[in-house]
């Protein structure tokens, strides 16, 4: 345990705790208890320069001090990586809170609906947009969506510029470097992926984009989204029975789960399921938008592992451990849980779904294509630490997206998606780790591993220590090294 820069680390956990209970509340619909100001203002030295070089040094030196203390290295590049954060928010305060509150803002006027009901928030707007019927109605919808988010390019612009001006000199790869030491750039895992899910994403990706989409040979980004959201299977999953589902399965694994859970429906809550720290590790709460089909259950099972996480420390742990962590180390807690439709057998003995092998492929390739996404805004991310965040970065993502999809991208949803920390390839990483420890399961636990109780102490293993294992530790403990390989491999073997 770390004992150095005592009140700097106080300050963070603070502003942590801050940032995460206002999270919760977006996510979840509600007003905001403070503004990001209020927030910044009262955690003064987590959000100024001094604390940035404070944490800074006392990692440097910890990096070359002999015999080195893994333990201290993870907890301060833990601390370092939130401050610089922390800091680029502080150098554009009104841009950052712009964009946080851009969501729930009434800016997004569909054809046809101006006069009857006014502007709705994007927020709205995006739940609907997956899930409708209607070819034509998705189109004018998503065009609206464009068009009303694309002046916020503007503040995007300034939120990467300070992101930039925050690091210095050094790369965004750095935050990520700890957890990937064997694999080389973001850009290289990156191709791999790409290269590695080309040819099922050509033949069984295209095939199912075209004949649940009917989109011919012009696909656009709303097709994908329907694929995603509302594959012919759905209604297999009911919304109702979520819960029910959870149950039947942890039952099984002799699990409980903590996380307070929330499926109120409110106006401007996100869709899917989210999770975040409120007091950890004793509280944790999960955000539910809840709606039919495989997708909302597998966001459910995620996210519920993501809470644990953060309740798995003991009470005395510090607090880079509660709060903090190397970012693709939820990731991996919210992809090993919601990969479990693609395990034989969950759907049918805990969601209760007979479904047929197309079925089993279309949630399959909703996997491929979501790695390949993720893939795509690595690449795009790195491009425009080189190219800026503009018009050329713009069309590199465009282009991007359609090589990972086979849609277009709207101009104007194309720079919302990038991000100058690169939490997409925290995300490869997170899904990499995942397939493997899958595997690992599997072979120490036979295929039904998820409803074995002999396999619970290890699953717990994941989350016992929070935020302090980096993805490289967790690797080893299960054997190998960190790379994209058994990723493909898992997708691979769910196409079949």
């Amino acid at each position: 345990m770390i004992r150095e820069l005592p009140e700097l680390r106080e300050d963070a956990a603070g502003l942590s705790r801050a940032l995460a209970r206002n999270r919760y509340r977006r996510a979840a619909g509600l007003s905001a208890e403070e503004t990001l100001r209020e927030m910044l203002a009262a955690h003064p030295l987590a959000a100024s320069a001094e604390g940035l070089a404070q944490a800074s040094e006392a990692l440097a030196e910890a990096e070359t001090e002999e015999p080195k203390r893994p333990a201290r290295i993870a907890r301060l590049s833990a601390l370092r990586d939130f401050l610089l954060r922390a800091r680029a928010e502080a150098l554009e305060p009104a841009a950052a809170e712009d964009l946080w509150r851009l969501p729930a803002r009434p800016l997004v006027r569909p054809p046809g609906d101006a006069g009857l009901h006014g502007a709705l928030p994007a927020i709205a707007v995006e739940r609907e947009l997956s899930i409708l019927r209607s070819r034509e109605r998705r189109a004018e919808m998503e065009r609206a969506l464009a068009a009303a988010l694309q002046p916020a390019d503007a503040a995007r612009g300034a939120v990467w510029d300070a992101a930039q001006e925050a690091l210095g000199d050094l790369p965004p790869f750095a935050l990520h470097a700890r957890g990937w030491t064997t694999q080389g750039s973001p850009e290289v895992a990156a191709e791999r992926v790409l290269q590695g899910t080309d040819a099922v994403m050509s033949d069984l990706g295209g095939w199912l984009l075209q004949r649940h989409s009917e989109a011919g040979g012009g696909a656009e980004r709303h097709d994908v989204l329907h694929l995603l959201h509302a594959p012919r299977c759905a209604s297999a999953f009911p919304r109702g029975e979520m819960m029910r589902t959870v149950r039947r399965w942890t039952e099984m694994l002799r699990l409980e789960f903590a996380a307070k859970i929330d499926d109120e429906v409110r106006p401007l809550k996100m869709s899917g399921a989210c999770a975040e720290a409120i007091d950890p590790p004793y509280e944790a709460r999960v955000s539910l938008w809840p709606e039919e089909g495989p997708r909302a259950l597998s966001s459910l099972l995620g996210a519920l592992s993501v809470a644990e996480l953060r309740l798995g420390p003991p009470e005395d742990a510090p607090p880079e451990d509660l709060w903090l962590s190397d970012p693709a180390v939820p990731w991996a807690c919210r992809a090993l849980f919601a990969g479990l439709l693609r395990e034989p057998d969950f759907a049918r003995r805990c969601a209760k779904a007979d479904l047929s092998r197309d079925d089993e492929r279309a949630i399959a390739i909703a996997a491929v294509i979501d790695a390949r996404l993720a893939a795509a805004r690595t690449l795009s991310s790195s491009k425009a630490h080189e190219l800026g965040l503009g018009a050329r970065a713009e069309q590199f993502h465009r282009d991007a997206f359609r090589r990972a999809t086979g849609a277009e991208l709207p101009a104007g949803l194309a720079l919302r998606e990038l991000d100058p920390w690169l939490g997409s390839f925290a995300e490869l990483r997170g899904r990499s780790f995942a397939a493997r420890a899958r595997f690992f399961l599997r072979e120490q636990y036979d295929q039904d591993w998820w409803r074995n109780p002999r396999a619970l102490p290890a699953v717990r293993g994941l989350w016992a220590r929070g935020g302090r294992p980096t993805l490289v530790e967790l690797w080893a403990e299960i054997g190998g090294e960190p790379s994209v390989e058994p990723l493909l491999e898992d997708l691979a073997e769910a196409c079949r």
